[in-house]
């Protein structure tokens, strides 16, 4: 939406600045409500570690998201998000998995690796489909006044080859965020999701201002960039940055609020899993309905692109199964059974 001309790295400025801004609103309004500690006692209260840990899964989460993003600009929403969501799967799948259900577990390892595969085979052979083979000309002039047009795109490795590399880096990063994000927001000496939102949205700005700095000198995509191109972005690009931040900031806290739940009203874990890594799923959708990437691609690399995206759904399904916690049979007790105490 905010055109192929703004840059991933100018759109993840506002994108972590719209994400704190999200964070500190919600948790001094709603996160300071109520009879319960509110978000500044919760966060003093906090041990360092899992403050730290706060932190360090919000700089995870944005080197993952940049490098999402940088896939997104070479191959699209519909396979940068299908082979990020599928690499994410695969990270949880290490760390999540409690070993009840081994066979589910299975089927969505190979359907997530099939969602790799299939999709990255449809991105190679679609080259010249991409979004990354419509970046911006540059025209020059020679020293006879002969005019040369040439890209700006770095020589030597395909756009396409590229884009998977980091699309499945990113999703490993991504997968990696959530296991530690959630031991400090509701482990021993836990903040909370409010304060632990706001400090991972904190390590997200943090490591994104360093991050955005080295892809603008070390492009993935086009040439290098200062910081001046930011300050000429239009309005609506800015406004653009910020609410996206601001919508996965709320994604977040959504997905983090059941934990704080009794029990017995807690949402299933699978359905969680499903809810997270759905967003891959919705921006895959959206790449082929909205923005209509593939409108021009030949039928092969269309087939292979939604044969990815049911990959992706087929994989989804079998993990929040899998990680479904199996009920613990209850014991019955024995009924008729008395302690008798005689004299003496």
């Amino acid at each position: 939406m905010a055109g192929n001309r703004w840059r991933f790295e100018l759109f993840s400025f506002d994108f972590a600045f719209g994400a704190l801004a999200f964070a500190l609103l919600s948790s001094y309004t709603l996160g300071s409500a109520g009879s319960d500690l509110g978000f500044s006692e919760n966060l003093m209260l906090a041990s360092r570690t899992n403050q730290a840990v706060a932190f360090g899964a919000g700089c995870l989460f944005a080197f993952g998201n940049m490098l999402l993003l940088a896939a997104v600009a070479l191959l699209g929403l519909s396979f940068a998000y299908a082979i990020a969501t599928a690499s994410a799967l695969l990270m949880l799948a290490a760390v999540e998995f409690n070993g009840d259900r081994a066979l589910l577990l299975g089927v969505a390892i190979v359907a997530a690796l099939l969602a790799i595969i299939v999709p990255s085979l449809g991105a190679s052979k679609g080259e010249a489909t991409l979004p990354a083979a419509g970046l911006p000309v540059t025209v020059r002039k020679s020293a006879s006044g002969r005019v040369s047009k040439t890209k700006q795109e770095a020589a030597g490795m395909k756009n396409s080859s590229k884009g998977i590399i980091v699309a499945i880096l990113g999703g490993l990063a991504l997968g990696g965020v959530f296991t530690p994000f959630r031991s400090s927001v509701f482990g021993q000496f836990g903040m909370g999701a409010y304060a632990g939102l706001v400090l991972f949205a904190a390590g997200l700005l943090t490591a994104t201002l360093f991050l955005s700095l080295y892809f603008m000198n070390m492009p993935v995509q086009g040439g290098s960039i200062g910081l001046s191109a930011y300050l000429r972005g239009k309005v609506t690009q800015h406004v653009l940055g910020l609410v996206g931040g601001a919508l996965c900031a709320a994604g977040i806290l959504l997905l983090s609020l059941p934990n704080a739940f009794p029990a017995d009203a807690q949402p299933s874990s699978g359905a969680l899993s499903a809810a997270a890594l759905g967003a891959g799923v919705l921006a895959v959708v959206l790449g082929f309905s909205v923005w209509r990437e593939l409108a021009q691609a030949p039928s092969a690399v269309t087939r292979s692109a939604l044969l990815g995206a049911l990959f992706v759904v087929l994989a989804i399904g079998s993990f929040a199964l899998a990680v479904e916690k199996v009920a613990v049979p209850q014991i019955p007790q024995q009924v008729g059974l008395t302690h008798t105490q005689f004299p003496g």
